[in-house]
């Protein structure tokens, strides 16, 4: 065997183990992902307490206006835009 031929065999196996180390990488960071995924809501079994009723119930209230981020309809301007090249 040449040095040419056993630098060879050493390139595929060290290419062999850098694949396997990849593959076992991403798997692992797969399934650390997909168990600390925050998009899901965890379902309980348990049912709702009676504080958050108590809340709702309590008198106190606070408007806090308009939910919307839309203009007014009210407004009738339209956005202008310029543009220049030099």
């Amino acid at each position: 065997m040449t040095r040419i031929e056993a630098a060879r065999r050493r390139a595929a196996g060290a290419k062999q183990i850098a694949a396997a180390a990849a593959a076992a990488g991403f798997l692992a960071t797969l399934l650390l992902v997909r168990g600390t995924h925050v998009g899901h809501a965890a379902t309980t079994s348990s049912s709702t307490s009676s504080s958050s009723s108590s809340t709702q119930s309590s008198g106190d209230s606070f408007d806090y206006g308009s939910t919307s981020v839309a203009p007014s309809s009210g407004s009738t301007s339209t956005p202008q835009a310029q543009t220049s090249v030099s």
